[in-house]
């Protein structure tokens, strides 16, 4: 591996797994709307992705809370935990001979061999659940506070001779998954590492002239060459100019030209866990006096949240920080006028960063947990709305810190009167220069320590100086970052 750095074997996943299993059965076997004696059993499913009409395989990803507990790759399957006993029992599609002839076809032995969990065939299920004992049937029903989409959950006929509870397993998985294992951390820094070494990888082939899809190519090959990722955790972002002002910019296919600042959103996706890195810098290795201006205000957003960040911290208060800092930074260009509190209050911080300043990150790349009954509801407000969770940090909490500053025709004209926001604080003849900017993001995957975060996105040159270095093929790490961190209160 480049670097030196080995990829978890797949036995850490299995493991992992087999502990995740165990942990939910335990929370369970404890909860109160859990408590009701006799056998319990927790049935799910996962989908068969595959289009319709179209005989062809297709890369598909496993659905994420089944990966999380049983850490199997294979599409179509169900599984069942004793939730009294902790046993899992993995039920497979019936293998079909003759399609040895077109694909790998595994049955229960193999299935055995690579998972080491008890497999049974999916037509023996009701059979098998039966010899369980079981009283009471859960299944992971709920939905996503991100997409609003529900999980996908068995609806078998056999299971309606028992009762079956929808609502107590999904927020004790989804809490599960908010607190990550030092297994899951140890993969998670491979993730990381490998998404920086393709940051590193579009930067050294990215100039003017070039398109945008030939930056991200060299991006997601290199990813496959050294870490053989099969599968991006999300479509890929690399966004030139005035396309860095959209915030999933998926063309990717503008010429890219002198003097435009690149921004390149993208990860990694490493047995089953993903990174999520933004790096921004110029198409031809030097900044603009206007990019430079606007870079390092984004920088000192980042760095300050990242010092700041530590259990108990409100991600709700870190967000209206960097909001802070970045109205105070543009008063300083002269773009905006007034005082700063004001502005904040007045949510214009929402105007130049219209996302929130980070989510939760682990098997999904927007991690579940955001917004659970036991959390602090969404903000309704603009900006606030728009984050992914209003937690309190806690210790082994894994989520991005990618605070931006863009600048959008659209937002600070005709959205912001639809929003009720006041523009009268933009001076409009001080920013024309920095319109045809685009944006800036930078984005980090930490996890949350004991005092402070771990820093898993490391090793990328973040300063102005430090980037044109790398990009001029110079030793960029002989050049210290030096203190980012921002006064504003």
């Amino acid at each position: 591996m480049p670097g030196g750095f080995p990829t978890p074997s797949s036995k850490t996943t299995e493991s992992a797994s087999c502990r995740h299993s165990r942990r939910m059965c335990r929370i369970c076997q404890e909860e109160a709307s859990c408590c009701s004696r006799g056998r319990r059993t927790l049935c799910l499913t996962t989908p068969v992705t595959f289009p319709t009409l179209l005989d062809e395989e297709y890369a598909v990803r496993q659905e994420s809370f089944f990966y999380y507990l049983f850490g199997v790759k294979e599409v179509g399957c169900y599984a069942c935990i004793d939730i009294d006993k902790e046993e899992i029992t993995l039920f497979i599609p019936t293998p079909v001979l003759a399609h040895k002839i077109f694909m790998v076809v595994y049955d229960k032995g193999d299935f055995e061999k690579m998972y080491g969990t008890r497999t049974e065939y999916v037509k023996d299920m009701e059979m098998v659940v039966e010899k369980m004992g079981t009283k009471k049937i859960y299944v992971n029903y709920g939905k996503n506070s991100d997409s609003g989409l529900t999980t996908l959950v068995p609806e078998e006929k056999w299971m309606e001779k028992y009762p079956v509870d929808k609502d107590a397993v999904h927020p004790i998985l989804c809490e599960c998954r908010v607190i990550k294992s030092p297994q899951e951390i140890e993969i998670m820094r491979v993730a990381a590492k490998a998404g920086v070494e393709c940051h590193l990888e579009a930067m050294k082939h990215c100039r003017p002239g070039v398109l945008e899809s030939y930056v991200l190519s060299k991006l997601e090959s290199y990813g496959k060459e050294n870490y053989n990722t099969d599968i991006q955790p999300y479509l890929g972002i690399v966004a030139s100019g005035m396309g860095a002002a959209t915030l999933h910019y998926r063309l990717n296919d503008k010429l890219i030209e002198e003097n435009e600042l690149i921004l390149c959103d993208c990860g990694q996706l490493i047995q089953g866990y993903a990174s999520d890195i933004t790096t921004t810098f110029p198409s031809n290795g030097k900044f603009t006096p206007e990019q430079k201006a606007i870079y390092n205000i984004v920088l000192k957003m980042n760095r300050t949240v990242e010092a700041k960040l530590k259990p108990g911290v409100s991600w709700r208060d870190m967000h209206l920080l960097s909001e802070r800092i970045l109205l105070s930074g543009l008063k300083d260009l002269g773009i905006l006028k007034g005082d700063v509190k004001e502005m904040a209050e007045k949510r214009v911080g929402y105007l130049f960063m219209p996302h929130g300043l980070g989510h939760l990150i682990g098997i999904d790349v927007h991690e579940v947990g955001g917004y659970l009954k036991s959390t602090p509801e969404r903000d309704a407000q603009p900006g606030l709305r728009n984050l992914r969770t209003a937690r309190h940090m806690l210790e082994r909490m894994a989520i991005t810190v990618e605070p931006g500053c863009y600048f959008i025709d659209f937002l600070l004209n005709d959205g912001a009167k639809l929003l009720g926001i006041p523009t009268s604080y933009i001076d409009f003849d001080k920013i024309q220069p920095y319109m045809k900017l685009g944006g800036v993001r930078i984005e980090d995957d930490v996890v949350i320590t004991e005092t402070g975060i771990d820093l898993l996105s490391a090793g990328l040159p973040r300063t102005v100086e430090q980037i044109e270095a790398f990009m001029a093929g110079k030793d960029w790490k002989a050049i210290p970052e030096g203190s980012w961190i921002s006064e504003v209160a």
